[in-house]
Order: C-alpha cells, then sequence, then structure tokens
C-alpha cells in the first residue's frame, strides 16, 4: 500500500503511474482484505484529489479523462458501504 500512496504523490506528467495505481486501489477495494479497504477509506481525501485531474501532453491531448472516471468511482465506492458489499460479494 505505501507504494500505492507513493506513485499518487507522482508528477501531473506520469498521469500513467497514477491511473495505473488507483486502479489496482479498485481492484483491491472489490477483492482486497478489509484491512486494505479501511486503509483506503482512511485516506481517501488522498484520491478525491484526481477526481478534478486536468493534463494536457504536448500534442494538446488532454489526459486525464479516465483518471477522474476511475476516481470519482473508487471515491463513491468507498463511501458507500452499500454499493461495497454489493460489489465485494459481485467480486467472489
Amino acid at each position: 500500500m505505501k507504494h500505492l500512496w507513493d506513485k499518487l504523490q507522482s508528477k501531473p506528467k506520469e498521469w500513467r503511474r497514477i491511473a495505473k495505481a488507483i486502479h489496482v486501489m479498485d481492484y483491491l477495494v472489490k477483492n482486497g482484505a478489509p484491512r486494505v479497504v479501511q486503509d483506503i477509506k482512511d485516506d481517501v481525501y488522498k484520491i478525491r484529489q484526481f477526481q478534478d485531474f486536468k493534463f494536457k501532453e504536448s500534442t494538446g491531448v488532454e489526459q486525464g479523462t479516465e483518471l477522474r472516471d476511475k476516481a470519482k468511482g473508487l471515491v463513491e465506492l468507498v463511501n458507500e458501504p452499500g454499493k461495497l458489499q454489493y460489489e465485494r460479494e459481485f467480486a467472489k
């Protein structure tokens, strides 16, 4: 988990690393141990900051869409116990 939290502190130009870290956290929330879920709940504010993420590469293409959607979905999942329980049962 420490490695994942460190990846969230990456520079915006490393948006792929941030997106991968959030993707792994999403998987862990659905399939991981309850302790991991609680750890993510405790620090959900670190994920919430990526709901408004914007980054344009030198080509002018905006790259934050996937990251914003994934962060928004993860924050909603963690904050809604019923939805979280459903997703964990579905993942089993």
